[in-house]
């Protein structure tokens, strides 16, 4: 399997990169990520993009952490509420299903007050390639 060392999100060699480690719960993948002030569209406002991109990998990991190569064919995201730099939002995703050799699955970015910062859903197109080697 192809590694994400360099993986934007959670890559631990990208030295731009946001370097989250994701792991398992239950059935779910999970993940802290405090945005900084760097992560902003508007002032005082995380930039949609940013937790897009989180919410995409999330998903993936579900797939990777067990030896799946997940590329991503579809997401669709809601943002429900604005998230704010120094917030800390638990990420979450988890399987929603299957098809042959895709995938859904749904993730979430709450606050420390339970509320839903942003949803997402994707479909994912995954190989199977044995143990990861390295996330």
């Amino acid at each position: 399997m192809r590694n994400a060392l360099w993986c934007f999100v959670c890559g631990p060699q990208n030295p731009l990169g946001l370097r989250l480690i994701f792991h398992f719960r239950g059935e779910e993948v999970c993940t802290e990520f405090v945005p900084g002030p760097h992560h902003v569209g508007y002032d005082g406002v995380v930039h949609g993009g940013i937790l897009a991109a989180v919410l995409d990998d999330a998903m993936a990991n579900l797939f990777f952490l067990r030896g799946e190569e997940a590329l991503t064919t579809k997401m669709e995201v809601r943002f429900r509420r604005e998230g704010r730099p120094g917030e800390p939002l638990l990420i979450t995703a988890r399987e929603a299903g299957r098809r042959g050799q895709f995938a859904m699955a749904r993730a979430s970015a709450v606050n420390s007050r339970g509320e839903v910062i942003a949803e997402a859903e994707g479909t994912f197109l995954c190989r199977s390639s044995g143990a990861p080697s390295e996330s």
